[in-house]
C-alpha cells in the first residue's frame, strides 16, 4: 500500500514549483479541469451552499470566495449553476500563481461570465480581495499545507465568512490513492497530473485529522461528510458550535 493510514507523507508537488514551465502549468490546469469535472465536486459544493445560506430578501448577490482557485474551474462551474437556477452570486477566486490567475480569467471570459473575478493573493499571508464574504471555501488546497498552515488557513476562513465555510478535499485512503493513480492516467495525458495526483492523496488528511484541525482553528461543531471520489466536505457556520453547546 502506498498510503500510510497513520501519518501523512507530505511532499512537494510539481505544480507547487514556481519554476514550472508556463505551458506545462497550463496543460496541468486543463488536465485537472477534466479530473474535477469527473469528480462532480461542483454539484456537492453547490448543494451545500444552496441549503445552508439564506440571503435576506432584497439583499444583493451571494458573495463567495474560492481560495486557491487554480484554473478557476470550480468557481466558473458554480457561477454557471447559479445562472441556470437564477440565483445571484458574485464569486472571487484567489491564487498565488500568476499563471493560474491568467488561465482562470481567460476561462471566465470564454464562459461569458462577468460575475467571476480572479485575484493574485497568498491566502496565508495577504488580505483577501474583500474583508467579508457570505461563503468562504477552498477545494483541493488543504492537503498542500503543513498542519500549522492548515490551521492558519482555517482561522482566516472563519474570520472572513459571514454565513458558511466549506472545505472540500481528498481523503488519505489506499483506495483513494489507486483511484487517483488510475483516474489521472485515464482522464489526462499530462505528466504533471500523473505525478501530483497520487502525491496529493499521500499528503491528504483523514476525516478525523481534518476535524481536529477545524477544532484547533475555532470551527467548533464543524460537520464532515464523505463523497465521491474518496473526498470529504467540511462545513461550518458561524455560531454553529455555540448552538450545539446550548443543546
Amino acid at each position: 500500500m502506498a498510503v500510510n493510514p497513520d501519518s501523512r507523507n507530505l511532499q512537494s508537488e510539481l505544480m507547487d514549483d514556481p519554476s514550472l514551465d508556463d505551458l506545462e502549468h497550463r496543460q496541468a490546469l486543463l488536465g485537472l479541469r477534466r479530473v474535477n469535472w469527473w469528480s462532480r465536486t461542483d454539484s456537492v459544493v453547490w448543494h451545500a451552499i444552496k441549503t445552508r445560506t439564506f440571503p435576506a430578501s432584497g439583499a444583493g448577490p451571494l458573495t463567495i470566495l474560492d481560495i486557491a482557485s487554480g484554473g478557476g474551474d470550480l468557481a466558473i462551474r458554480l457561477a454557471g449553476i447559479a445562472k441556470r437556477e437564477q440565483r445571484a452570486v458574485c464569486i472571487d477566486g484567489c491564487d498565488i500563481s500568476p499563471t493560474a490567475i491568467a488561465f482562470a480569467a481567460e476561462q471566465a471570459v470564454a464562459a461569458g461570465l462577468n460575475n467571476v473575478r480572479f485575484h493574485l493573493c497568498d491566502a496565508l499571508q495577504q488580505p483577501f480581495p474583500q474583508a467579508k464574504y457570505d461563503v468562504v471555501m477552498c477545494s483541493l488546497f488543504l492537503h498542500h499545507l503543513a498542519q500549522s498552515d492548515a490551521v492558519r488557513l482555517l482561522q482566516r476562513m472563519r474570520e472572513a465568512a459571514v454565513q458558511l465555510v466549506l472545505i472540500d478535499d481528498l481523503r488519505r485512503t489506499a483506495f483513494g490513492y489507486w483511484l487517483a493513480w488510475l483516474g489521472c492516467r485515464i482522464l489526462t495525458s499530462c505528466h504533471v497530473v500523473h505525478v501530483d495526483g497520487p502525491l496529493s492523496v499521500e499528503g491528504a488528511f483523514t476525516t478525523h485529522e481534518a476535524h481536529v484541525l477545524a477544532e484547533k482553528a475555532g470551527l467548533h461543531g464543524a460537520s464532515i461528510r464523505m463523497h465521491w471520489p474518496q473526498r470529504f466536505l467540511l462545513t461550518w457556520r458561524p455560531g454553529q458550535g455555540d448552538a450545539l453547546e446550548q443543546h
